[in-house]
């Protein structure tokens, strides 16, 4: 389904011809609840960067490291740390420089830890936004592979708009199953007959378990 498609379907399902002017609102809020509740293996980027700074800056469709690696030289990943965490270590090292070892997230920036005393090539993994569906970004792999969760997504927070609560209940029951159904299918896609691989241990603030995919 497409940007246009799904914006005639939404009018359609709600037969209302005066909400165009909503429509980019509709599929934004819904956006919003995808880009808070789905870690799926679409979501998965790798980008590359150079770290000479002690802060660097994170891609703009940034939600959630999954592994950051320096890649020259001799493979070094880093581990995350609290940002406190970080603190403490900086201060018991002397604030020193050298090669970054721990690493924490502050705002749309990632702060390394020693400070780098040079160059380092990154490569970070991560989950990224679902890009967002404009007349210039007419369709994502949610649009194409899962049109309904589009959909009801966008007729519940239209229902809600026009504080149409039954309407909204149901669009929403039917928004949530769909979700679901797509994570799971989505989980099978990614682990097929290979295994979970747990995420190393980070360290200072307690952070849920991210599984990554690999087959041993």
């Amino acid at each position: 389904m497409t940007y246009s498609e799904l914006k005639t379907a939404v009018a359609n399902y709600l037969n209302r011809s005066d909400l165009d002017s909503m429509m980019d609102t509709f599929i934004q809020q819904t956006e919003a609840v995808l880009n808070r509740k789905l870690r799926t293996k679409d979501m998965v980027k790798r980008a590359t960067a150079t770290a000479d700074a002690q802060y660097l800056t994170l891609p703009t469709d940034w939600l959630e490291a999954i592994n950051v690696e320096i890649t020259a030289n001799n493979f070094s990943p880093l581990m995350q740390m609290s940002i406190e965490s970080l603190d403490v270590y900086r201060k018991k090292n002397n604030n020193s420089t050298g090669q970054p070892v721990y690493y924490a997230l502050v705002d749309d920036t990632m702060e390394l830890c020693p400070t780098p005393d040079g160059s380092y090539e990154l490569q970070l993994t991560y989950f990224s936004k679902v890009s967002a569906l404009s007349s210039s970004n007419t369709s994502n792999f949610v649009s194409t592979s899962y049109p309904d969760v589009y959909l009801y997504g966008c007729l519940r927070t239209a229902s809600i708009y026009l504080m149409e609560d039954d309407r909204a209940a149901g669009f929403t029951n039917l928004f949530d199953k769909a979700l679901e159904e797509m994570r799971l299918e989505q989980e099978r896609a990614a682990f097929g007959k290979g295994s979970m691989i747990p995420r190393r241990r980070t360290y200072g603030r307690t952070q849920k378990q991210v599984v990554y995919w690999g087959n041993n």
